[in-house]
């Protein structure tokens, strides 16, 4: 919904009746404008419009009152930035208590009063979308979690889906980026898909061709043309988990996309243009990176214009008996018994919520009802005693077993990965081992599988969407 109102005030702009349109908070923070080129980030330090206006919305209570809903100033009214700027009307309006609509115009002496209230309704349109996500946003199945550091990832989640700059969430394996970032792509209304660059799964030899796209021909084994991830996101959100596992050489490829919006598929000499917002995960340290010539410095600021610190599970305690509670479809109806909450609550969880989502799905499974604290160590005890790389390992034998046996990809893999027999890792690592049979090339692993192309593209995006 957020995107389509701001699509009609864009729409309104491009008929010339307004000369800039932003949207800011009460905190200060340009959220959004189109029309004339401003400067600056935050009204303090910013340019081109009419500050004084704007800072008094800010500073000023009662102009919040719902009486007095608008700021309208016609000529000998206006301020010394106004009259420089050559600006005949401003109009700003609260959209709620945090945030305010702000709408001046060109050479237009006054806005009509069909247009003023066309500005009305979209603030009305814009603080109903808003009221609408801060509920989504409380709800188990949003950003769950009830301390301070998580009400600021909540809030941060809130404020970046208005924006349309680039978001780089950070945070330790299994804390929930990938699901936060779905979020702000939700919220954000973008009508396009919200597409997930896997990019730990991505040969680095055909990085380009996926992200962008490929003619036939364009290299050896390009026997169709392919849509790259940027054409499936267009209009709506990419999103690179574990963005620093984005090989080197196509690191300047993909600054130059964020920055112009525009790339090349593979084999195409005609550039194409792509509306697509970039955001991007890590659990790593971009210092040590950057020192050791692993990642870009540009393209680091580039994607960390706007940043989201989710804090691992150990510190928010107070949240595992929320994420539980929320998510008792795990424990396939089973009750908890004695010392259940406790043992949850004890646990330090170095695998975070991703860990206790998986031990709550091993217990509606294996254990019977009431599920007991000693239930709950038994099992954190049995999974900590196998390292991933055991369990992955009888996962592979397992595997080739079956396919030297006659079985496809389709009973060898995705069924056991439907049941969870098989979670993403083992996938990972099934698929890793064929590449290294072929040397490393995905096209020459489908014999193997029995697959052709279109059925691995399918499956990899569900196995990314579904992280279990």
């Amino acid at each position: 919904m957020i995107e389509n109102i701001k699509k009609k005030l864009w729409d309104l702009l491009l008929e010339k009746s307004v000369s800039l349109v932003m949207i800011y908070n009460r905190e200060g923070e340009i959220l959004w404008h189109r029309g004339r080129q401003i400067v600056g980030k935050t009204v303090a330090k910013g340019d081109n419009f009419c500050k004084s206006f704007v800072l008094a919305t800010i500073k000023e209570p009662k102009i919040v009152n719902k009486m007095n809903v608008g700021i309208l100033q016609v000529g000998d009214g206006l301020s010394e930035s106004a009259e420089r700027l050559m600006i005949k009307s401003i109009y700003i309006l609260p959209i709620d208590l945090d945030h305010f609509l702000y709408v001046d115009s060109g050479t237009k002496v006054y806005f009509s009063e069909a247009e003023l209230a066309i500005f009305r309704i979209l603030a009305d349109l814009l603080q109903a979308a808003i009221d609408k996500i801060r509920k989504s946003v409380q709800r188990p199945s949003g950003i769950c979690g009830k301390n301070a550091a998580m009400d600021k990832v909540k809030n941060l989640s809130l404020k970046y889906s208005l924006e349309e700059e680039c978001i780089l969430i950070s945070g330790e394996t299994g804390v929930g980026k990938s699901h936060i970032a779905e979020k702000i792509h939700q919220y954000s209304g973008r009508p396009g898909n919200f597409v997930v660059a896997d990019t730990a799964t991505i040969n680095e030899n055909l990085f380009e061709s996926v992200v962008f796209g490929h003619k036939k021909g364009a290299f050896t084994g390009a026997t169709q043309d392919r849509n790259g991830l940027v054409d499936e996101a267009r209009s709506g959100t990419l999103f690179f988990d574990e963005v620093t596992e984005v090989p080197l050489s196509f690191q300047a490829k993909l600054l130059r996309f964020i920055e112009t919006k525009r790339y090349r598929v593979l084999g195409e000499a005609k550039e194409k243009s792509a509306d697509v917002r970039i955001i991007a995960a890590t659990n790593r340290v971009f210092p040590s990176l950057i020192m050791e010539k692993k990642f870009r410095e540009d393209l680091y600021y580039r994607l960390n214009i706007l940043e989201i610190k989710v804090p691992p599970l150990r510190e928010r305690k107070e949240d595992i008996e929320l994420l539980i509670r929320g998510n008792l479809h795990f424990l396939k109806g089973k009750e908890m018994g004695p010392g259940f909450m406790d043992a949850m609550l004890t646990h330090h969880w170095p695998g975070n919520i991703r860990e206790l989502f998986t031990v709550m799905k091993r217990m509606g499974v294996l254990c019977d009802s009431p599920l007991t604290g000693a239930d709950v160590l038994s099992l954190i005890s049995s999974a900590n005693h196998q390292p991933e790389s055991t369990i992955q390992n009888k996962s592979l034998e397992s595997v080739w077993n079956l396919l030297g046996k006659g079985e496809n990809f389709w009973q060898a893999v995705k069924e056991p990965y439907l049941k969870h027999h098989l979670n993403r890792l083992e996938v990972k690592a099934i698929i890793d081992h064929a590449l290294k049979l072929v040397n490393g090339k995905y096209i020459d692993t489908l014999p193997i599988f029995n697959l052709d192309i279109s059925e691995y593209k399918s499956f990899m995006r569900f196995v990314n969407h579904n992280k279990f």
